[in-house]
């Protein structure tokens, strides 16, 4: 993946991951008839994470994403699965 790619795919699991973000990813997982609150909030980032990296791909190259650059987007969040656990379960208060 291109360092600009990966770099604008990082900016938005930066942004995903702001206080801000992760309040209103929970206030929605409260309103709906979950086991998990934490699992949703994981789905939804991760959901994020992969329609970003298709639209980046679409919008900025005009194609769809190679199968390096998914993979690419799928190692920075296992990367960084911790730190986004850790996000969620602030938010949550657990």
């Amino acid at each position: 993946m291109e360092s600009e790619f990966r770099g604008r795919v990082e900016k938005e699991l930066d942004r995903l991951l702001k206080p801000e973000v992760i309040d209103m990813i929970v206030k929605i997982s409260k309103n709906l008839p979950l086991k998990s609150s934490e699992d949703f909030c994981f789905g939804y980032i991760v959901g994020d994470i992969i329609v970003g990296t298709f639209e980046e791909a679409r919008v900025r190259y005009g194609r769809e994403p190679t199968s390096e650059e998914m993979n690419e987007a799928l190692n920075l969040i296992s990367r960084r699965t911790m730190e986004i656990k850790g996000a969620i379960k602030f938010a949550t208060g657990k």
